[in-house]
């Protein structure tokens, strides 16, 4: 039992990343049927009454305070804007001008290799050969797997591939600094508090842009993406992503973001009838044997200081 509870997280990200590879092509749906800062702030303010509604639920099951210190209120406030508008709002933005395979490794490809780096740097990962091998194995494999799906860097991209590449960088910020809150607090509450932040600040540009006039025209297209992405992508995947980081920690987390390509082509075969080439059944098979090192890796570093304690 314990060791299937120790693979649940795991497998908690495997979810959250089929869930997210479909999630690709409805942003990019939403982010043109409607505005997209509207189309992210109307889904957040979607689903955070429900947010509240379970966490008001499980706080008081468990007998769990609904106190949080000042300090961490601003920081959990901050990583809902920096969510929110700094990495959902860039994604659609990014997706509007480039495409979902420079989406795939721009947007989240790099956000690995700069987690390890900043991770490195506070001392929170060391350097070992698993690590140098699995790291560059995935990121390698990314390109393999998007190469024949429209994947270049170009002048008719480049507008999109910046913006989806800073994406990136604050996507490894906000994994490092959300491990500082998460073991202190329910991920679950920190979800809700971070979804609040998000909805309040895209709240006066939906205000302003949103009337039922618009919201009548809306092409049942666009309703469609915004439901998957407001229930599915963000409420089941914000949850689920959580739980499962405060099981893992940031570094473990960041490798299944190399997941997304592979979960959008499998996607693609299953949704689509989409061919799935050999290069990217190569490709696949490359991601998966780079993640595999990666977590073995620290598996072992854990047993080890667990040996130790113990």
């Amino acid at each position: 039992m314990n060791r299937f509870a120790t693979w649940l997280p795991h497998l908690g990200f495997i979810i959250v990343y089929i869930l997210w590879g479909i999630n690709t092509p409805f942003m990019k749906i939403g982010g043109r049927e409607w505005d997209p800062v509207v189309f992210n702030g109307v889904r957040f303010l979607m689903i955070v009454p429900i947010l509240w509604l379970l966490s008001w639920y499980l706080l008081r099951k468990y007998q769990i305070s609904m106190r949080i210190a000042i300090r961490d209120l601003m920081l959990v406030a901050f990583l809902g804007i920096l969510s929110g508008v700094g990495m959902e709002v860039l994604l659609s933005y990014g997706l509007q001008s480039s495409n979902s395979a420079n989406g795939a490794v721009l947007g989240r490809g790099v956000t690995p290799i700069v987690t390890a780096v900043i991770a490195l740097f506070l001392r929170d990962l060391r350097i070992t050969p698993r690590i140098v091998i699995g790291i560059p194995l995935a990121f390698i494999s990314i390109l393999v797997i998007v190469s024949g799906s429209g994947f270049h860097i170009g002048a008719d991209t480049l507008k999109g591939d910046i913006v989806l590449l800073c994406r990136g960088f604050i996507g490894a910020f906000y994994l490092i600094l959300m491990s500082k809150l998460i073991t202190r607090y329910p991920f679950y509450y920190l979800v809700t508090l971070e979804m609040t932040a998000a909805a309040a600040v895209l709240l006066p540009f939906v205000l302003l842009k949103v009337d039922a006039a618009f919201l009548t025209e809306m092409k049942a297209v666009g309703w469609t993406a915004l439901i998957y992405c407001a229930i599915l992508g963000s409420l089941v995947g914000f949850l689920l992503h959580n739980w499962s980081m405060s099981k893992l920690g940031p570094f473990k987390s960041a490798s299944y973001g190399y997941l997304l390509p592979l979960t959008s082509a499998f996607g693609g075969w299953m949704m689509l009838c989409e061919r799935i080439s050999v290069l990217q059944a190569l490709g696949g098979m490359g991601v998966l044997t780079g993640m595999w090192l990666v977590q073995k890796d620290r598996m072992e570093m854990l047993r080890a200081a667990q040996i130790k304690t113990g």
